[in-house]
């Protein structure tokens, strides 16, 4: 790899334009650095809904509690049943926006995930094993961590490893 330039790794939003600029593109190849960036935002929106479906259930716990001490202590349910009102607005938000934003990077992730396997000489259509019940998941993962072939291959020029045009003297 002598006449070759390893090309600098995408940041996270470099590789979040790049993923959407290539929406639905699902030809090409894509470096580890892109698909990890990109992979880490859907980490961070899935994150995100699993801590407030955690924070939802904690809530509905507490809110059940308090609402039978207060039946039996014939407290005020009414404040009760407006904190939950509440809670409930701002969980259905979140989760909608979330959910949106999830729906909305499907696509790409798919095609980012396609270009990576590409990268690594193997076809996108690994992403069906992912359907698979139990461990097809892994195997396109595996690929996904697997480093780039340094040439080029039948998926076109390698992201990464750009050759080097020798320079041509001048008289």
């Amino acid at each position: 790899m002598a006449n070759v330039t390893v090309t600098p790794m995408m940041g996270f939003v470099e590789a979040v334009k790049t993923c959407f600029s290539k929406f639905a593109t699902f030809s090409g190849r894509a470096r580890r650095s892109e698909f990890w960036w990109f992979y880490l935002l859907n980490a961070i929106l899935g994150g995100i809904s699993s801590y407030m479906v955690t924070l939802k259930n904690a809530k509905v716990t507490e809110i059940q509690t308090r609402a039978i001490d207060a039946a039996f202590n014939g407290g005020d349910l009414s404040a009760i049943e407006a904190e939950a009102a509440s809670f409930d607005t701002l969980f259905f938000t979140v989760m909608g926006i979330v959910s949106i934003l999830m729906l909305v990077l499907l696509v790409p992730t798919l095609a980012a995930w396609a270009r990576r396997l590409h990268d690594t000489g193997k076809s996108g259509h690994l992403l069906w094993l992912i359907l698979v019940c139990g461990v097809g998941g892994i195997v396109p993962l595996v690929m996904a961590i697997m480093d780039g072939q340094p040439g080029p291959n039948q998926y076109g020029e390698s992201p990464k490893y750009k050759p080097v045009t020798p320079a041509v003297p001048t008289a």
